[in-house]
């Protein structure tokens, strides 16, 4: 269970079995004076000393609206977690699954966005096959596709088969070789977005029955 930290104004507040029940009665909802006299038993003379002193310990808030009669009590964040000292547990949890959400998205958009890399073949190979000069043919074309999805592999976050794999011939060329453009979608990112999502959504699912289950705790009091 998470530590709750109490300093002496809290603690005077909380020297008093009315003060505590009034904090009770506000858990998971607001209230105003009438509704907290009627679930105390108190009078709103007596509700309101008391909550005057929760108030100065900033265990509870006061809502006062323009053109609202009435004004409303509730809980504060520092008055929540006395009564439910997980609730920092349960902003770490959602924190985290704000990271998965935003680093799948992102993962996700640098696949779609996709790599690109520049890179020299070697012609040897190719000249002594008597191809030389013939960069049109289809033979040749083969194994520029052939050499470029190799060095993409190699370039992959997880040595996966690259995707959409296209190579654009530089003007440039080397004296042994040919400067090629690579473009490619790596998989490795959409596989890491995807399980960074599942998480995301694993996390969010635990947070929603979690509070679901404390509001029908509430709901039963």
């Amino acid at each position: 269970m998470p530590k709750v930290t109490i300093d002496k104004e809290t603690f005077k507040a909380l020297a008093s079995d009315t003060r505590l029940e009034i904090l009770k009665a506000l858990d998971g909802r607001k209230m105003n004076l009438s509704e907290l006299s009627r679930k105390t038993g108190l009078s709103k003379t007596t509700i309101l000393e008391h909550l005057n002193k929760l108030v100065e310990a900033d265990l509870v808030k006061k809502i006062e609206r323009e053109g609202h009669k009435w004004t409303y009590y509730k809980l504060s964040w520092k008055g929540s977690s006395l009564l439910h000292p997980e609730n920092t547990k349960i902003v770490i949890v959602f924190c985290v699954s704000i990271f998965f959400l935003l680093g799948g998205i992102y993962q996700i958009a640098i696949y779609g966005i996709g790599s690109s890399f520049t890179t020299a073949m070697d012609l040897d190979g190719w000249n002594l096959l008597g191809g030389k000069g013939n960069f049109s043919s289809k033979d040749f074309q083969e194994l520029m596709i052939k050499h470029a999805k190799e060095e993409a592999r190699n370039k992959t976050l997880l040595g996966t088969q690259p995707r959409n794999v296209h190579v654009c011939q530089s003007t440039e060329n080397l004296s042994k070789g040919l400067k090629l453009r690579v473009f490619y979608r790596d998989p490795s990112y959409l596989y890491l977005g995807i399980a960074f999502l599942i998480i995301s959504i694993v996390i969010v699912s635990y947070l929603l029955k979690t509070l679901r289950r404390r509001k029908s705790i509430l709901d039963m009091m």
